[in-house]
């Protein structure tokens, strides 16, 4: 089946392991992929991250290994800005993917008009509660699409257009939180409202199949600071999360989103 949605595949260039085992899972899969070589925590200097995440931001200060996996994403989309495809899948080396990815690739027709992101990737184990909008469309394979009306982390599967990908890099040097928040995270995104994400109900991908062994977590992941300023940088999250909650609330209360139960699948039928 032709693949109208190329994919980037992020990986590290110490981390053979992990770009074999991906790469068997996407061959079980049908699909075309090509490797990006990303920004290795280990040896960064700070100019190449400084160049796209800044050292602190809304969630205090900022790890290596988070901004180095931020720059690797920009790396990635920049080969979709680069190239000819419209859309094009991002993934993590550690992600597992459902048995209809294929499908979803070979066309572009199914992505409702506007979306700029779709995420396929449900975060963490289990099943999750999420505010989402009504359907507004479904994957070829059968998977609802629905906008989304919270944050819901995780940057192992999603789908930029090209418009979408422009904008995101448009923010190089001035991005404050992770790439996950920045995308998904409507409470500290500059771009998510842009954007307009939709989801795959139920997660068409999940980072928790394998054993959970960040990269980032040796190189230090955001580091909260202690004392008197921890208690600053949590009243100051909560304060982005409630600045939300009166739409929220309103959305709810209208019908325009509805809290959602949603767990990966690796099935459309769930």
């Amino acid at each position: 089946m032709p693949q109208a949605i190329p994919i980037y595949v992020i990986n590290l260039d110490r981390r053979p392991d992990r770009l074999e085992r991906i790469a068997q899972h996407l061959e079980t899969r049908g699909v075309a992929w090509e490797r990006v070589s990303g920004c290795d925590g280990a040896g960064a200097s700070e100019a190449a991250l400084a160049s796209v995440i800044r050292p602190r931001g809304p969630l205090g200060p900022l790890g290596v290994g988070d901004r180095a996996c931020t720059v690797s994403h920009t790396l990635a989309w920049q080969r979709l800005v680069d190239g000819g495809a419209s859309h094009a899948l991002f993934l993590e080396d550690d992600v597992y993917l459902g048995s209809d990815l294929s499908e979803t690739l070979a066309e572009t027709d199914w992505i409702p008009a506007g979306a700029e992101a779709v995420k396929l990737e449900k975060y963490n184990a289990g099943s999750s509660r999420l505010l989402l909008g009504p359907v507004v469309g479904h994957t070829p394979g059968g998977r609802a699409l629905r906008r989304m009306r919270s944050r819901h982390m995780g940057g192992g599967a999603y789908i930029l257009s090209r418009k979408g990908a422009e904008l995101v890099l448009g923010w190089r040097g001035r991005m404050r939180v992770p790439v996950d928040h920045f995308l998904f995270n409507d409470t500290l995104s500059p771009v998510m409202a842009a954007l307009s994400p939709v989801m795959t109900v139920p997660g068409m991908a999940t980072q928790r199949k394998y054993a959970y062994d960040s990269d980032t977590a040796s190189h230090n992941r955001a580091a909260m600071p202690k004392g008197w300023r921890r208690r600053m940088v949590t009243l100051q999250r909560g304060a982005f999360e409630v600045r939300r909650l009166p739409r929220q609330l309103l959305e709810l209360a209208t019908g325009r989103a509805a809290l959602i139960d949603v767990a990966f699948s690796e099935t459309p039928s769930g």
